[in-house]
């Protein structure tokens, strides 16, 4: 497992730079930084973590529903086909491993066929279908 977590002030990965997310465009770094929100790389690709007391079903909720007990995965995007895959599969684990107070690992998804079959095959579940975004849920 080759996880690093990328703080405020770090150096992003080649080609891999917050103003390049292809998911989440909009969202700017100060965004990924604050209110209980984290970035790791494993140097093929990045994945945005908010940690909510809930499920959210938009990212305005990301705001709203800060707590410790649910990790959202909220964007993950590579340039290398398959790092996405390992660096979610990393990330759950190295969570689980760290943050033992986290009882749910869900998404905050994109409603696209792109997005859906990245999470049913690397093991996740739909969770809940909403008007702008979908959660998918990774268990045990």
């Amino acid at each position: 497992m080759r996880v690093r977590q990328i703080y405020y002030g770090d150096e992003w990965p080649k080609n891999l730079h917050w103003s390049e997310d292809p998911v989440r465009p909009e969202l700017n770094r100060e965004f990924r930084f604050t209110a209980g929100r984290e970035v790791f790389t494993n140097g093929g690709a990045i994945i945005c973590i908010a940690y909510c007391k809930g499920v959210p079903s938009m990212v305005t909720h990301l705001n709203t529903m800060v707590g410790l007990d649910h990790a959202v995965f909220y964007t993950v995007w590579s340039r290398n086909k398959g790092s996405g895959r390992v660096l979610v599969n990393d990330i759950w684990s190295y969570l689980q491993m760290t943050r033992p107070w986290i009882k749910r690992y869900v998404t905050l998804s994109p409603k696209t066929k792109m997005a859906f079959n990245f999470h049913i095959k690397n093991g996740a579940t739909l969770l809940r279908e909403n008007i702008e975004n979908d959660n998918y849920e990774y268990e045990d």
